[in-house]
């Protein structure tokens, strides 16, 4: 009877990561959403000092942090992701680009060597939010992204689009070969 050796040329598993930012909820649910349909591991951005439960006084200090630069510390930074194959990176569109703590996540980490997936929820309108991403994710391979409008998770209507956008990037992703 033949052993089969430790190597072998089948595909290794593919490692996905999920790491998101959520202020309201709507991002954490298309989160949770997306892990159950592709079994990624879940990462929660979360900040040292978090925004203030007032929603005046969060938007005020967020829009301050991205006029300046001068971005949240996170909690974990910076985040080793060497173990993972494709990062999937959602939060909330916030003033037309992506809300600090997302870009300080993605202007701290290396994505050297991944594809990188990226979603948002948002209310009006995500006009630089893609562009600016992309700036921010150093050495990504980009995947198309999910863009979900926070009154269709309201009414329900965001599960197959987000059921959809996880089937793509699954396949596009596509498993590590040796």
């Amino acid at each position: 009877m033949a052993t089969i050796p430790r190597w072998s040329f089948a595909a290794e598993p593919r490692r996905t990561l999920l790491a998101y930012y959520s202020y309201t909820g709507n991002t954490r649910s298309v989160a949770e959403r997306l892990r159950a349909d592709i079994g990624a591991q879940l990462l929660e951005i979360r900040m040292e000092e978090p925004y203030s439960a007032d929603i005046r006084q969060a938007a005020e200090r967020s829009k301050r942090e991205l006029e300046t630069g001068e971005l949240p510390m996170l909690l974990g930074d910076p985040y080793d992701i060497s173990d993972y194959d494709l990062i999937l990176v959602g939060g909330p569109v916030w003033w037309n680009t992506v809300a600090a703590p997302v870009m300080s996540f993605l202007e701290r980490t290396d994505f050297r060597g991944r594809n990188v997936g990226l979603f948002a929820t948002y209310a009006l309108t995500p006009s630089h939010y893609e562009s600016n991403f992309a700036a921010q994710a150093h050495n990504a391979s980009f995947l198309p992204a999910l863009m979900v409008n926070e009154f269709d998770i309201a009414n329900g209507r965001s599960g197959d689009a987000v059921a959809s956008w996880a089937m793509r990037t699954r396949s596009k992703g596509g498993p590590k070969t040796l």
